[in-house]
């Protein structure tokens, strides 16, 4: 079970990736242009954020968890690391 778990880590981290990337993409756009397009995405992962919580530690996650790790700090253009580059460097 524990290998199952750290595998879906792995893929989650790339969903939170690819959720930074739409965050950086619509950074100072109007959000309710887009939010039809994002938000069945979004709410894909709050529950498979919930459901491995729940399978790993047995306690429901709290929505400020769930958030916590999807706060976006922009990094200046040197340090941002595209889903490619972070490919190409596995």
């Amino acid at each position: 079970v524990e290998e199952v778990l750290t595998e879906a880590d792995l893929k989650l981290d790339g969903v939170r990736l690819n959720i930074r990337m739409i965050a950086e993409e619509l950074r100072g756009e109007d959000l309710h242009q887009f939010h039809r397009a994002f938000t069945p995405g979004i709410q894909e992962y709050v529950e498979a954020v919930s459901f491995h919580h729940f399978i790993r530690h047995r306690t429901l996650i709290s929505l400020e968890e769930i958030n916590t790790k999807l706060v976006f700090i922009k990094e200046p253009e040197a340090k941002r690391r595209t889903l490619s580059s972070i490919a190409l460097s596995e």
